[in-house]
C-alpha cells in the first residue's frame, strides 16, 4: 500500500502572515500539536503549539505565525510505501507529515491514518490490550486542573483516568479538556506553567472531564480497539477491570506495535527525542540502552525496545521526562522517570525497568518451583 492510498487531501494549514490568534483557534478546534505553514501550496515550515509559551507573546492578534515557524518537517511522496511513512512519523514524533509532489503539498498522512492501516494486519488481530497497555496515572474527581496539568507534564502523558469516591472509573481528562476550562483571554498563559496557579489551580477536573470515556477489557484485540477509536473519534482508550482503570492505550502505543512488527530479525530498538542533544550524551544514552537490552535478554526474549525523551522548560531550566517500553515474549515492561540531567533520567528509568523485570522473573521462577514440587509429590 502506498502513501497516496491513505493520505488526506484536506490539509489544515496556516500562511506565514497569519496571526497567532488563528493558530490558537486551529489548535483548539482540531486538537493539533503542530500545524503546517503553507504558501501557494509550497511548504514553508511548521509551528509547534509549545512555541507559543516560549516566545512570551503579549498580543497574539499582532504576532505573525512566521515568528514561531520552524524549518519544514520531513516530507513524504505519494508513491512511498505506507511502512516508510509509519517509520518516519514514529522517528520524528510528529502526529502527521506532509506529502509533497513537485515541491507542492498535495496531502497529509497522520498517525490516525497509519493506525487505521495497521488495524488490518495479523499482528493487530492477534495482540491483546493487556500486552501493550501502560499503567495509568489516576486522579480523583476533586483533583484540580493545576495538579492534573503538572502531572501530565511530569509524567509525559496525554490523558488521566478519573475515579469517583468508590474507586470506579467515572471519566477521563486530556490536556485539551483542561484548555477548554480556561477563559479565552487566559489561554495564552495556559501554555506556560508560570501562570497556571493563577488561572486554573482551583477548578476540579470533574467539571471538564469526558464522563463517557472509551473503555476496553484486557482481552480486547488491537484491531477492535482501533475500530472503537474510529467510532468514538478518540485517540486513546482506558483498559478497565471491575470498573477500575488498569491501563491506557493511545494511538502512539499502537504505532509502536506496528513499527516494531516491520522488523522481523533481531531486537528492534529506537531512541526518540535526542535530535538536539550533545553527541557525547547521545552516545552515552545509546550505550546504556544497549547494555540494558543485553542484560535483560538473558531473562526474557526481547522483541522491541523504545525510549522516549521529552524536554520541557521549567523555571528557565531544561528538565527531561523519560518513558521506556520493552516488549518481550513475556509481555511489555514500562518505566518512567524525570530529572534535570538527561543521563540521570535515562539511568533511573532503565534501573526501574530492570527491577520490574527481575521481579517478574522471580515470580516466574517461584511458580515453576512450586509446580515442580507438586509434581514430585503427586
Amino acid at each position: 500500500m502506498f502513501v497516496e492510498d491513505v493520505m488526506s487531501k484536506n490539509i489544515v494549514s496556516l500562511a506565514p502572515e497569519d496571526n497567532v490568534s488563528k493558530l490558537i483557534s486551529l489548535i483548539e478546534k482540531y486538537y493539533f500539536r503542530e500545524i503546517l505553514v503553507v504558501e501557494n501550496k509550497k511548504l514553508k515550515g511548521i509551528v509547534y503549539s509549545k512555541e507559543i509559551a516560549k516566545k512570551g507573546i503579549v498580543d497574539p492578534t499582532k504576532t505573525k505565525v512566521n515568528t514561531l515557524m520552524r524549518f519544514p518537517p520531513p516530507t513524504l511522496s505519494p508513491n512511498q510505501d505506507v511502512d516508510d511513512a509509519a517509520n518516519l512519523i514514529f522517528k520524528t514524533g510528529l502526529r502527521a507529515l506532509p506529502v509533497t509532489e513537485n515541491n507542492k503539498v498535495v496531502g497529509i498522512v497522520s498517525l490516525h491514518d497509519i493506525v487505521n492501516t495497521a488495524s488490518k494486519t495479523k499482528e493487530f488481530r492477534q495482540t491483546l490490550a493487556e500486552s501493550i497497555m501502560s499503567i495509568p496515572e489516576i486522579a480523583r474527581e476533586d483533583t484540580d486542573i493545576g495538579t492534573a496539568r503538572m502531572l501530565m507534564r511530569e509524567k509525559n502523558i496525554s490523558r488521566i483516568p478519573v475515579v469517583d469516591k468508590n474507586q470506579k472509573l467515572c471519566g477521563v481528562v486530556s490536556i485539551f479538556d483542561l484548555l477548554r476550562a480556561v477563559k479565552p483571554r487566559e489561554r495564552m498563559n495556559f501554555y506556560s506553567m508560570a501562570a497556571e496557579k493563577e488561572t486554573v489551580m482551583g477548578i476540579p477536573i470533574s467539571t471538564v472531564m469526558n464522563n463517557m470515556p472509551t473503555t476496553v477489557d484486557r482481552k480486547t484485540s488491537l484491531n477492535e480497539i482501533v475500530s472503537l477509536m474510529r467510532k468514538d473519534e478518540t485517540d486513546g482508550v482506558i483498559v478497565v477491570e471491575n470498573d477500575f482503570p488498569v491501563g491506557v492505550i493511545t494511538e502512539k502505543d499502537l504505532l509502536e506495535v506496528y513499527v516494531s512488527s516491520l522488523r522481523k530479525r533481531g531486537v528492534y530498538y529506537q531512541i526518540i527525542g535526542l535530535a538536539n542533544e550533545d553527541d557525547f550524551v547521545v552516545e552515552t544514552v545509546d550505550r546504556m540502552v544497549r547494555d540494558t537490552i543485553q542484560k535483560m535478554s538473558k531473562i526474557f526474549k526481547p522483541q522491541f525496545f523504545f525510549l522516549h525523551v521529552k524536554r520541557y522548560d521549567k523555571k528557565g531550566k531544561i528538565k527531561y521526562s523519560i518513558r521506556t517500553r520493552f516488549r518481550t515474549d513475556r509481555g511489555i515492561f514500562i518505566s518512567k522517570s524525570h530529572a534535570w540531567d538527561l543521563r540521570d533520567a535515562v539511568n533511573d528509568a532503565l534501573t526501574k525497568l530492570e527491577k520490574i523485570m527481575f521481579k517478574k522473573r522471580d515470580v516466574r521462577d517461584k511458580i515453576r518451583e512450586t509446580l515442580r514440587f507438586k509434581k514430585m509429590f503427586s
